[in-house]
């Protein structure tokens, strides 16, 4: 679904992922057989021959592909979060916990009752850029939701779906690990940087650090895009945490080795940065 909505295809496959494995960190409250009508992506993933040689949960991980490919998607959802507890640090385990976030991310955008997303209907004198800083969310998220692929002029009493971004980014250095989290503290989809992570640490503070994003940008070359220009989506992504300073950029963003932060894939980076806003909670995991 994000690999559509961005014209990428997410071929990658991630071979080393070492997460938390306990189910509650993975899925929230389940949702009906209906709520998952956005599976392409996931089908195409599951058939994709860079998929790892599974050895330890095979049968397991062969039975949920073919129940999700035939639409069982509870039963499906049941096998990989079994083979999450029973197989940890396997690949079977790599793919579940891959296929569960797909799963996860494709829920929190599908309209359901009470998901938290609201209709709004502008008023004379609001712009994009206010109602989005009002209501808690971004431009690219407003835009994605209601089908928009550029700014146009916002008239009153327009009606646009909002989706308040309460995410947060969990870092765990050590492990090479970073995760998106949901404002009760799950996890929701693990991220595997491209290389080992450079993370800055703080003298004198405790193992566990919060901080914030504090700027999410776009550049072509080295000149900044605007999030209202129509270059904006296909633009390099830079996500900058403050105190320690962390950059997140994507595989499309010249690094040197001086550069300390991560770097994921492409794809990897615009699903974060739809998800995310500037002043959104960042925890680091020393």
């Amino acid at each position: 679904m994000m690999s559509q909505f961005f014209g990428l295809i997410d071929d990658d496959t991630q071979d080393n992922l070492a997460g938390e494995s306990q189910v509650n960190y993975l899925t929230g409250n389940k949702s009906n057989k209906s709520d998952l009508v956005s599976i392409d992506a996931l089908r195409s993933k599951l058939k994709n021959a860079k998929t790892p040689k599974i050895v330890l949960g095979s049968p397991a991980f062969e039975k949920a592909r073919k129940k999700l490919e035939a639409g069982d998607f509870e039963n499906a959802r049941r096998q990989l979060e079994e083979i999450v507890v029973r197989y940890p640090g396997t690949p079977a385990e790599n793919e579940a916990f891959r296929v569960l976030g797909e799963m996860r991310l494709d829920e929190i955008l599908e309209q359901r009752p009470d998901d938290g997303k609201y209709i709004y209907k502008a008023k004379s004198g609001d712009n994009y850029i206010n109602i989005v800083n009002k209501h808690k969310t971004s431009l690219e998220m407003l835009k994605y939701l209601n089908g928009m692929t550029r700014v146009d002029r916002l008239q009153p009493r327009d009606e646009m779906l909002i989706m308040p971004l309460n995410f947060s980014l969990r870092i765990v250095p050590r492990f090479n690990q970073l995760f998106l989290v949901d404002e009760k503290g799950e996890v929701i989809k693990y991220y595997e940087p491209l290389v080992d992570m450079a993370i800055p640490k703080i003298s004198g503070k405790s193992k566990r650090v919060t901080t914030s994003i504090e700027s999410i940008r776009a550049y072509k070359g080295n000149s900044r895009v605007n999030v209202t220009n129509d270059d904006y989506r296909g633009a390099a992504k830079r996500l900058k945490i403050s105190n320690p300073l962390i950059n997140i950029v994507g595989e499309d963003t010249k690094t040197h080795s001086s550069f300390r932060g991560i770097q994921l894939s492409k794809v990897d980076i615009e699903e974060l940065v739809l998800f995310l806003r500037p002043a959104n909670s960042v925890e680091i995991r020393y």
